[in-house]
């Protein structure tokens, strides 16, 4: 899976990547990320553009999760946008909306 980073003027990490978050991927998704927020110390929120994200399976929730513990513990939060249709009802459906900021 290939994923961008970009950090904005507000401290902001705007994360891009395409593909499906299933066993094959997830791990690596999340822990990329996580050496982003360390690399880029101070980040405040973090947006996880998912315009191309066609998939997630349980193992790429449980990657949010871990994302969305790591990110509040440092005040910020997680942000998923330009969710596609399915992909928002799997997480409408499993409650992630409630806590990840989801559009």
């Amino acid at each position: 899976m290939e994923i961008s980073f970009e950090k904005d003027l507000n401290s902001n990490l705007h994360v891009k990547a395409a593909g499906k978050l299933d066993i094959d991927t997830a791990a690596e998704y999340g822990m990329k990320i996580n050496d982003a927020i360390d690399d880029y110390s101070g980040t405040k929120d973090l947006f996880l553009d998912f315009s191309q994200i066609t998939y997630v399976a349980s193992i790429g929730l449980r990657v949010l999760l871990e994302l969305y513990q790591n990110v509040s513990k440092q005040g910020g939060s997680v942000n998923i946008v330009n969710v596609q249709a399915p992909v928002a009802e799997v997480l409408k459906m499993t409650g992630f909306d409630k806590f990840l900021k989801v559009s």
